[in-house]
């Protein structure tokens, strides 16, 4: 056992100092259980959720007994990544799996010793993600008969983003019993690829992944996205003829998809995210087009918007002098409930009213220029307030339905280009991350 790295204290200074990071940036972690975690003993905690630096600080630090995280050194960046990974008793391997026996050794040390072990699930692997697990069980009980190794099923929801959701779920199954070794042969231990299956049917049964009506709407709504996108594209070929109405998803990304949502349930959620973002721009740009195509006056023809866009611009002068005139006019009759919809008073009273505190304005703004400029220039200004008191009128009869239309016509193309834009950021996203899967997988392209 030399070299073994010894069992981190769950209590130590490192994990209270990570775990005061995850309070400061306000990241809640949840611990759920399907039963007690084993306390005493060799203890494997099979994680579903794929490697990575944050998820091992989160259950190195949050699983209620001493743990060894099993983490490839390609996740684990800078030398103060290192420093921590080591404090954290971390074992770091080279590669996407641990091949290197020295690497084996010291994970099966630990459960030798009656520590716990996390393990992740194997990225690469598309049939049995957690064979890796299942190997370590089988040479840790076959070198070491009699001593079982209780083995709990663990799934993990990491959000991608902080948008999305700040709070970290953690599900503990309860230990899954190994498979029994063979009765000719006890030494040889349980058999890796039955256990790794057993693993894998629990990882199925993840209790954050969607659900399977959810999913199929999912993989419609997906379907329907890329179709629009491929149609997009064709339209600008030349001569092109051909329609997407034929066109379906392909086995590999149906299968990444039911695999990732009980695997990484968090990157479906992301996507979603994504989807629903691109929905909600549609339904907000087809409503506008709706508004502008619908309206009573519609603004189809260039040579309205642009009589529209003339009077707004020239007219704004005349406008905004008519409104400074009537500011007191506006305010004594918003006091007196003159414009408040569904009042007691008669419309023939509030006429009256209307007209009274009109004409004592007229009067009284009037009276008040002769006396600052002379009666030549109040015979000048006493026309202005009825024509501009009409004309603010007018205006504003304009900025309600044709000018609101006219600002609304004005967003949709831009609209438009965002929804365009971020299409092509869940179809880039989506084949980047496709491309990565099927490379690993070994697939061909």
């Amino acid at each position: 056992m030399e070299g073994a790295p010894e069992l981190p204290v769950q209590n130590g200074f490192w994990h209270r100092l990570v775990r005061a990071w995850f309070a400061l940036s306000r990241r809640q972690i949840r611990l759920l259980r399907a039963g007690e975690v084993t306390a005493e003993g060799p203890a494997l905690f099979a994680v579903s959720h794929p490697a990575g630096l944050l998820a091992a600080l989160v259950l190195a630090t949050t699983i209620e007994r001493p743990v060894c995280c099993l983490v490839s050194s390609s996740l684990v960046s800078g030398a103060l990544g290192r420093f921590l990974a080591d404090q954290l008793g971390f074992i770091l391997f080279e590669g996407e799996k641990p091949i290197v026996e020295a690497t084996l050794r010291q994970a099966i040390d630990v459960l030798a010793r009656g520590g716990a072990l996390v393990v992740f699930a194997d990225a690469a692997a598309s049939r049995a993600p957690a064979l890796t697990a299942a190997e370590l069980v089988r040479r840790a009980e076959t070198q070491h008969v009699g001593r079982r190794v209780a083995v709990h099923p663990v799934h993990l929801f990491l959000p991608q983003t902080t948008k999305e959701s700040r709070e970290i779920l953690i599900y503990v199954d309860a230990v899954l019993d190994p498979p029994e070794a063979s009765p000719a042969t006890p030494a040889s231990g349980p058999d890796a690829h039955a256990l790794a299956a057993r693993m894998d049917s629990r990882f199925q049964q993840n209790a954050f992944q969607l659900g399977p009506a959810y999913l199929d709407y999912f993989l419609g709504d997906l379907e329907e996205v890329l179709r629009t996108g491929l149609q997009e594209d064709w339209s600008t070929l030349p001569e092109w003829k051909q329609d997407t109405e034929g066109f379906v998803l392909s086995r590999q990304v149906s299968e990444w998809m039911r695999q990732t949502n009980y695997v990484n349930p968090g990157r479906l959620v992301a996507l979603r995210k994504s989807l629903d973002d691109y929905r909600l721009l549609q339904k907000q740009c087809a409503l506008r087009e709706l508004q502008v195509a619908g309206a009573e006056s519609p603004l189809e023809s260039g040579w309205r918007q642009i009589i529209v866009w003339a009077e707004m611009l020239v007219g704004l002068p005349i406008a905004l002098y008519g409104l400074l005139n009537h500011l007191g006019i506006l305010f004594v009759l918003f006091l007196a409930r003159s414009f408040k919809p569904g009042g007691t008073r008669e419309r023939s009273t509030e006429w009256i009213i209307r007209g009274v505190v009109t004409l004592g304005f007229y009067t009284l703004q009037i009276y008040l220029m002769a006396h600052w400029r002379g009666r030549a220039a109040a015979g000048y200004y006493a026309p202005t307030l009825p024509v501009s008191g009409a004309y603010l009128w007018r205006y504003a009869e304009l900025l309600r339905p044709k000018a609101r239309l006219m600002l609304i016509s004005q967003t949709i193309p831009g609209l438009t280009r965002k929804i365009k834009r971020l299409r092509q950021a869940i179809l880039h996203d989506l084949d980047q991350t496709l491309a990565g899967h099927e490379e690993r997988a070994g697939v061909p392209r």
